[in-house]
């Protein structure tokens, strides 16, 4: 099973890192080992040094790219920059996104009620960045119904309609 360790004794400031004669070979250190640390490893399973290192270095540098990309798509699809537990305003409620995300609410409500409302458009809402994902409170007109305008609370990323109720 290979593993990742670092050797705090080794971190060298980056500048001078580059300048400098290495003293250690790398920040980090990939290599082999079994389930326990006191049994001898097989010759066979040891691993370059170098090649491990870059193998660690491209995993980690593939997901942090992925997990940035992730969260500015999510924003970027309702057409606003949030931070974390802020609520904003969506700006661009004529995103397709947005009005996918109220014709879904829309159907959701139906089966749960067995009500046959049918979706018009989203005409406002707000955005909640969390660490689990999206929450929308989304402003929905519809038509066949008692009222022609309700509120969806929904969090996205399950997706999972909280509330929808009459404006």
């Amino acid at each position: 099973m290979a593993s990742l360790t670092t050797n705090a004794l080794c971190i060298p400031i980056m500048a001078a890192a580059a300048a400098a004669p290495r003293r250690c070979r790398s920040l980090i250190m990939a290599r082999a080992s079994p389930a326990k640390h006191n049994e001898r490893q097989d010759p066979a399973v040891k691993v370059d040094a170098a090649a491990g290192r870059r193998r660690a270095m491209v995993l980690f540098s593939a997901a942090a790219i992925t997990a940035s990309t992730a969260a500015a798509v999510r924003s970027a699809r309702a057409g606003v920059s949030t931070k974390t537990g802020q609520w904003v305003d969506i700006e661009n409620v004529a995103d397709p996104y947005v009005q996918d995300l109220g014709k879904w609410a829309v159907m959701e409500h139906n089966s749960r009620t067995g009500e046959d409302l049918q979706f018009d458009r989203v005409f406002g809402g707000s955005q909640q960045q969390d660490v689990a994902g999206m929450y929308y409170f989304l402003a929905i007109k519809t038509t066949g119904g008692p009222s022609p305008s309700y509120e969806a609370n929904l969090f996205a990323s399950l997706p999972q309609l909280n509330s929808f109720k009459p404006l």
